[in-house]
């Protein structure tokens, strides 16, 4: 019977075996290096974004916040004015205008956050595409400032709305309203045209006050308002716009805005 011989295939070395897992290994590592660095791309992207909206919301506020300012800055003027007045005229001696013009003003223009980015940045846990710890730090203080400022408005608007009431017995409120809404938008203007110069000559409306006891628990609500105000317009609110600047400094410096 004929025997055939079997033809024996060599046996791969364990090199080859290596060198097999060496390449696969390295088709793995550098696929997960792209990912890796798509990922971190798309990430940077989506920080800037966040970070040149966030800048566009701070400027927003800064500006809300400087207006309020000087509407702060002019309640305290009149209120010095009118604390002035009471004290140097005697009860007969008051006109109801001057009272008016002087003591008419109570609250200050509700805060406008623009909050959407910042919304979106910590509801959806995107904060952490920022990777500087002192900017994320930053952000959320003054996200939780903001609040407390919208607390403190709120508290203000129960005293000014307390002071109306008083004002209200006070001072006789009957003048147009174009009048009104002129002293509160536009007040230098308004004091110079000529409806007012006839008004301040010709009113004669008596002060509802029948003892100047009311007048001047009115001037102390008010002086209390002011101090409130005080604080808001000299050191919360510059300090807030002041942190909203460093903010926008370091958004502009790591993401090239």
């Amino acid at each position: 019977m004929e025997v055939h011989a079997h033809t024996h295939t060599p046996r791969k070395k364990w090199t080859h075996y290596f060198w097999e897992f060496f390449m696969l290994f390295l088709a793995v590592f550098c696929g997960f290096l792209a990912e890796n660095k798509r990922e971190h791309f798309v990430e940077n992207q989506r920080a800037k974004t966040y970070a040149r909206d966030l800048v566009i919301d701070l400027e927003r506020d800064t500006l809300m916040m400087s207006v309020i300012i000087r509407q702060m800055h002019l309640h305290i003027k009149l209120t010095d004015s009118l604390a002035s007045y009471v004290k140097e005229h005697s009860l007969d001696q008051m006109k109801n205008l001057d009272l008016f013009v002087l003591g008419s003003l109570d609250r200050y223009r509700p805060y406008k956050w623009n909050r959407s980015t910042t919304l979106q940045l910590i509801n959806s846990g995107s904060l952490r595409y920022f990777s500087d710890a002192e900017l994320i730090n930053k952000i959320s203080a003054y996200d939780a400032y903001t609040h407390h400022l919208d607390e403190d408005f709120q508290g203000d608007e129960d005293r000014a709305n307390s002071t109306a009431t008083r004002r209200d017995e006070v001072i006789d409120m009957n003048y147009p309203q174009h009048f009104i809404y002129g002293l509160r938008n536009n007040r230098d203007s308004t004091l110079q045209t000529d409806f007012y110069k006839q008004l301040a000559n010709t009113d004669h409306t008596a002060i509802l006050a029948l003892d100047i006891r009311s007048v001047r628990i009115f001037v102390n609500d008010k002086l209390n308002i002011q101090r409130n105000l005080y604080i808001r317009s000299v050191e919360e609110l510059p300090q807030l716009i002041k942190d909203a600047g460093m903010i926008i400094e370091l958004l502009k410096k790591d993401y090239h805005l």
